[in-house]
């Protein structure tokens, strides 16, 4: 078995013209470490891009790389921390993306990613995304919230618009997208955020190519600490740190990403108390899958 991984992580936003970060490339060389440390990834197997080298292309063919190497049994891993928004399907009304902003080129969809593995069989090879960011928007975001606010008319349009949220991640067909359908309901405005009720559909997908963690729900922001605080982390990245940390570690994705509720719930108190923030980690993807061990070869076929 052979794991592979992607790491990418983006504080300078400045060719996009969205504002700066300023964890995320400590996050992405603390996951990097894990995966070396704690889960056995070899370095010369782990592909890093920070900050301006973090552009979509380059980031597309290394994961394309990784794709055409593996092997039945063998692992890859997806780790993103920076920016994340919305963008509308170019002809389907009422459908949008989800997207993760790299450094510099092309938005990136769950429809690039898809392009780039397609023919890889979920059910031989672990391909693990985790995405400390956050595709939800409004007007004005809190600075410690990893999205940019969005144009005023974008905005109209989702909340006017959206029934279909393609969640960023999932690997999934053009023609497999149609389970999203649906999968959010009362998109409306809440103090200049977007706000919207998920569907089981969001979480729950058997045709997904990937085991998808992501900071927080559709609903919701992904946070990092104040800049005047002790935690120089994006909350997630944070409290998976700290877990692995604490023990020869072995857990499957179900259990993990419950242990990393409790944890970012628990800085978001610390950090923002008196707020009413509210950051959920999310598992989404084949539910076969979810009681695999995390970043582990699987065990069974689909």
């Amino acid at each position: 078995m052979t794991k592979r991984a992607v790491v990418v992580g983006i504080n300078d936003y400045s060719v996009q013209g969205v504002n700066s970060l300023a964890m995320c490339v400590r996050d992405a060389s603390a996951f990097y470490h894990l995966l070396v440390d704690a889960f056995l990834f070899e370095p010369e197997n782990i592909m890093t891009y920070l900050d301006l080298k973090a552009d979509s292309a380059v980031i597309l063919k290394a994961l394309r790389y990784c794709v055409a190497q593996s092997e039945p049994g063998d692992v890859i891993c997806f780790y993103y921390a920076g920016h994340g928004s919305r963008l509308p399907h170019p002809t389907k009304v009422g459908q949008f993306y989800e997207v993760i902003i790299p450094a510099s080129g092309q938005w990136i969809s769950d429809h690039e990613l898809f392009n780039i593995s397609d023919g890889l069989q979920p059910s031989h090879v672990n391909f693990t995304c985790v995405f400390d960011s956050c595709h939800s928007g409004g007007m004005s975001l809190e600075a410690e919230a990893r999205t940019p606010p969005m144009e005023m008319t974008l905005v109209q349009q989702i909340v006017a618009q959206m029934n279909s949220l393609i969640p960023c991640g999932m690997l999934l067909s053009p023609t497999d997208r149609v389970v999203c359908e649906g999968n959010v309901k009362n998109v409306h405005l809440d103090h200049d955020r977007i706000d919207l009720d998920p569907g089981p559909n969001f979480t729950t997908v058997q045709q997904a190519k990937t085991t998808l963690i992501s900071g927080c729900r559709p609903d919701e922001l992904t946070y990092e600490g104040p800049v005047s605080s002790a935690v120089k982390n994006g909350l997630m990245t944070k409290s998976l740190v700290d877990l692995v940390n604490q023990s020869n570690f072995q857990i499957d994705h179900r259990s993990l990403v419950d242990e990393l509720n409790t944890r970012v719930s628990a800085y978001v108190t610390q950090l923002f108390p008196g707020s009413k923030i509210v950051q959920q980690p999310q598992l989404a993807g084949q539910d076969n899958r979810m009681g695999e061990n995390f970043l582990e070869g699987f065990t069974d076929s689909r």
